[in-house]
Order: C-alpha cells, then sequence, then structure tokens
C-alpha cells in the first residue's frame, strides 16, 4: 500500500518508514458517480484521499441553492478541516464519476500527525497553498468580468488536471458547464456564449467534454491574474 502513497503530492519528501505507518490505517473504498461523501453539517469522522476520480465540494446559501467550492482530483485530499479544528463539516462533497478513495480514522488521523512531524509540516504546506488559491478566486470574482473569471476557472483545470503536450493543454472530462459556471460565479448561459468567443479567438478547441489550450502559454498570460 506505501507504494501507493508516494504518487501522492501531500506524501512529497516524507520517508519510506514513515509512508509504511501512515499506510496501515488506510481504508480503501469506492464510490459511485454522484454518491455523498461527506454531507455539510455531519461530524467528520474520516480524513480522505482521492486515489482515482473527481469529486466536487459544495455547501448550501440561505436560498438553498448549491455554491461549488471546489473541484479535486486525483492526488487530493478534503475532510481535514473538520478535523484539526473538531467542527461539523463545513461543506458537502459528492463524486463527480466513479471514485476511489483512501480515508483515514478521525482518531488515527490526528495520532499520525502527532507522531509524524513531516507529515504535519506536508499538511500545513499543502493548505497554504489552498488558501492562496481560494484568496486568488475572491479576487478574480470581485475584480474581473466573467470571461476573465472563466478563463480563470480553464486556467486552474489546466493546471491541476490538465495534460501538457508541447504548447498546449488538453483537459478531458471537463466539467458541466453550470459547474464552471458555479465556480466563475456567473451563469451557464455567459459560460456558453464565453466559450464560443474563446473559440472564435482561436483561444480553445472544444469537442464535447473534451477541450484543448491550443497555444497555453498565450493563454495563461491573458487569464491567469
Amino acid at each position: 500500500m506505501y507504494r501507493d502513497l508516494e504518487e501522492i503530492p501531500l506524501f512529497d519528501g516524507i520517508k519510506s518508514s514513515d509512508l509504511e505507518k501512515i499506510a496501515q490505517y488506510f481504508i480503501y473504498k469506492i464510490y459511485k458517480r454522484n454518491q455523498l461523501i461527506i454531507i455539510e453539517g455531519d461530524i467528520g469522522k474520516h480524513f480522505f484521499i482521492i486515489k482515482k476520480g473527481k469529486v466536487k465540494i459544495s455547501r448550501s446559501n440561505n436560498d438553498g441553492q448549491e455554491i461549488i467550492l471546489a473541484l479535486l482530483h486525483e492526488g487530493d485530499f478534503f475532510g481535514e478541516l473538520s478535523i484539526l479544528d473538531e467542527d461539523t463539516c463545513s461543506a458537502s462533497v459528492c463524486s463527480q464519476q466513479s471514485c476511489e478513495i483512501l480515508c483515514i480514522q478521525h482518531e488515527n488521523f490526528k495520532k499520525l500527525l502527532t507522531s509524524i512531524p513531516d507529515l504535519s509540516y506536508c499538511l500545513l504546506c499543502h493548505m497554504a497553498q489552498r488558501i492562496r488559491t481560494s484568496n486568488q478566486c475572491i479576487e478574480n470574482l470581485n475584480n474581473h468580468n466573467s470571461t476573465k473569471r472563466i478563463g480563470g476557472v480553464l486556467v486552474h483545470l489546466a493546471e491541476h488536471s490538465g495534460y501538457r503536450y508541447k504548447q498546449s493543454v488538453i483537459i478531458k472530462k471537463l466539467p458541466f458547464q453550470h459547474d464552471i459556471a458555479a465556480l466563475a460565479g456567473t451563469s451557464r448561459e455567459t459560460v456558453s456564449r464565453t466559450f464560443s468567443y474563446m473559440e472564435n479567438h482561436q483561444y480553445i478547441k472544444k469537442s464535447g467534454r473534451h477541450l484543448v489550450i491550443s497555444d497555453y502559454p498565450r493563454f495563461y498570460e491573458e487569464f491567469s491574474s
């Protein structure tokens, strides 16, 4: 099992003996598409790592509308906040496709954080990066028009789940337009119009849920900030 952990970014730099110790606490689970993994308001009982698949993190606003906070992919983790602050889960997590998940029980995860300082340090580093990303998203929502915000969402997807080929980046299984709209703080119709604009100006090529950013350096310079 610990060989699988070597491929997970959270465990970069952690020595093999500690990975073996961590691996013995993991439980392997499979979730079907659109299956709830965490429900907002529940008590957090596990720390999760995505071995395969994609999940959506969301919460409901005062009107009962779904607000998408993030899309997580292979190698990403979730469930850590309710363990660290011993509070209820602040958001729901739902599988967007069939997922293979590694999870550790609440008590065992806290025990590992105490006994393996490198794990605590790695977790803090990754959480800090998430805060930076969240701050950038907030800035984009406040300061940019819808085209720029949608472009920023595509940059984020390209950086986290895209496949690079020379100057291009390929995003397979692009999120649905209503999900991209929620991430960009706009409407599905605006996303559709923006994609048409980007295709007409040769920023992207799109076929179904398969999207190619042909000249990624150009796209990144235009939409990353």
